[in-house]
């Protein structure tokens, strides 16, 4: 008899949790969107000055659909690549503009660990953001969304 009641009340707060966890991914779809591109660095060393470290940057671009939406404070950041190391020493701001032409973006530097990779595609790769979304009057909602790379900086540029 305890055994049951134990498996219950685990199944309860199981369920409780991964309510939670589908609800803060939902959060982000209702006020606004993110979109991830990546670029390489054009030479060695740009960034590092170690000119044996390969890295470059990907790029956050956002979008809003709540005029009431201000800016993200993000958390993590996460490639889900064996090669590619993210990371974020601090939190990071991500502005969101309601209805604007132009789609606010910010970059994050990352670092090739696999020195033999001479050409990496990210294009298709998932990229795992988690933080705070802020809103006008000071509230604040948890969020964590699963975004692919859609590609080549550079090609969304022009695009």
């Amino acid at each position: 008899m305890i055994i049951v009641i134990i498996l219950i009340v685990l199944f309860l707060f199981g369920s409780y949790y991964f309510w939670i966890a589908k609800q803060a991914k939902q959060r982000l779809a209702q006020h606004g969107a993110l979109s991830v591109s990546y670029l390489f660095q054009e030479r060695p060393g740009q960034y590092s000055g170690d000119r044996s470290v390969k890295s470059g940057v990907i790029v956050i671009h956002t979008s809003s659909n709540d005029q009431k939406l201000k800016h993200a404070t993000l958390k993590s950041v996460n490639l889900k690549h064996a090669d590619i190391n993210i990371q974020l020493d601090q939190s990071l701001s991500l502005p969101f503009q309601y209805n604007s032409l132009t789609q606010p973006e910010v970059s994050i530097r990352y670092k090739v660990l696999d020195k033999d990779i001479s050409a990496l595609d990210l294009t298709g790769v998932l990229t795992t953001i988690s933080g705070k979304l802020h809103f006008e009057g000071g509230k604040t909602k948890t969020f964590r969304v699963v975004v692919p790379i859609s590609g080549l900086y550079q090609e969304q540029v022009e695009n």
